[in-house]
Formats: structure tokens, C-alpha cells, sequence
């Protein structure tokens, strides 16, 4: 009869226990949101990079120059002045392959809207050449009230996305001081 209630209350205190620890699993966290990006592209597949700011009147252009153990970015000028490794390092053409999207704001925009988020007159223009031939044409346009992020118009569309103001910090800054190579010392 012992016998009897200890494996009777063993049984009642294995279900007990069972019950407990699946009813307290933890849950698993949620996974986060694939990160959109304005557009997508390879890094490795800009050949030519022109940066413009027209609301200043200001702009630079790249091109990419492949030779042998030389970094391969230059300025699209007479010379091919190298740019500044230190400074472009491979930063540049990776944010160029698709900065990611704060939030989409609008999809197919209206000419207001445009407007509205200063992409008609953009304060930068991105026009990038690819290793294929095609160009694709990038319009920056205002600050968002709060300074966080700039409103951006996906390539060959009306689309309007949101990305972080260090972006077009980082590429603005190309224009207005320029990356060029230190002199070398002789």
C-alpha cells in the first residue's frame, strides 16, 4: 500500500512538473524586420560616381580605374587624381549600394509630394554608372523637421523613403571637402 501512494504521488508530482515547465517556456523573441534599403546594388558594379549639390551650385565626380595593386578610385578629371584611400576607403561605394530605409514614406509620390520633401529642386543629386552601362539617378531631398533623416526618391521611381541624416553627411562632405590624396613627399 506504501508502495502504492509513493508512485501514485510520484506520478501526480512528474505531471505537476511537466506542466509547470511548459506552461513557463519562455518565449521565444520575435525576430526583427528585414532591413529595407532604398534600392540594392554590388558595390563592386559602380564604376562612375557623380555627386551633385544643386541648391549650391557644387559637385564631384569618380571614377573607378582598375590597375594593378593601386587603389581605383580617382576624380573624373584631366589628371585622374587619386582620391584619399585613408578617407574613401571601401565606405563609399558601400553606401552607395543601397542605404537602408528609415520607413517608406510615400509610393508613388504625386508632384506635390515631391515637392513637399524638396526632391523636385533636390539639395543632392547621386548619379551612378554601372560596370553594365545603366545609370541610375538618386534625388536627395530635405532634412526632416527633426534633422534625423533626409527624404530620398528611389531610383526610377516616385517612391519616397527616409534614410539617416549621416548619410547624406558623409556624402555631401565629398563635395564640399573634397577626399584628395595627401602630397606625397619626396
Amino acid at each position: 500500500m506504501k508502495t502504492q501512494n509513493i508512485l501514485i504521488l510520484f506520478i501526480i508530482l512528474l505531471i505537476t512538473g511537466g506542466l509547470f515547465y511548459f506552461l513557463n517556456m519562455p518565449v521565444p523573441p520575435e525576430t526583427p524586420d528585414v532591413q529595407e534599403f532604398v534600392w540594392m546594388i554590388e558595390m563592386e558594379d559602380i564604376d562612375h560616381i557623380t555627386l551633385e549639390l544643386p541648391r549650391e551650385g557644387k559637385s564631384q565626380s569618380f571614377i573607378k580605374i582598375s590597375k594593378e595593386d593601386e587603389f581605383p578610385w580617382y576624380f573624373d578629371d584631366e589628371e585622374n587624381t587619386p582620391v584619399d584611400s585613408k578617407r574613401w576607403g571601401g565606405g563609399i561605394p558601400l553606401l552607395l549600394s543601397g542605404p537602408g530605409a528609415g520607413r517608406v514614406i510615400a509610393e508613388d509620390a504625386t508632384p506635390e509630394k515631391l515637392r513637399e520633401f524638396g526632391l523636385i529642386e533636390p539639395n543632392l543629386r547621386i548619379s551612378l554608372v554601372l560596370s553594365d552601362g545603366k545609370e541610375m539617378n538618386i534625388n536627395v531631398g530635405d532634412a526632416t523637421p527633426n534633422g534625423a533623416f533626409y527624404y530620398v526618391q528611389a531610383p526610377s521611381t516616385t517612391d519616397i523613403a527616409l534614410v539617416d541624416y549621416t548619410w547624406y553627411d558623409i556624402l555631401a562632405r565629398l563635395i564640399n571637402e573634397p577626399p584628395y590624396a595627401p602630397a606625397e613627399e619626396e
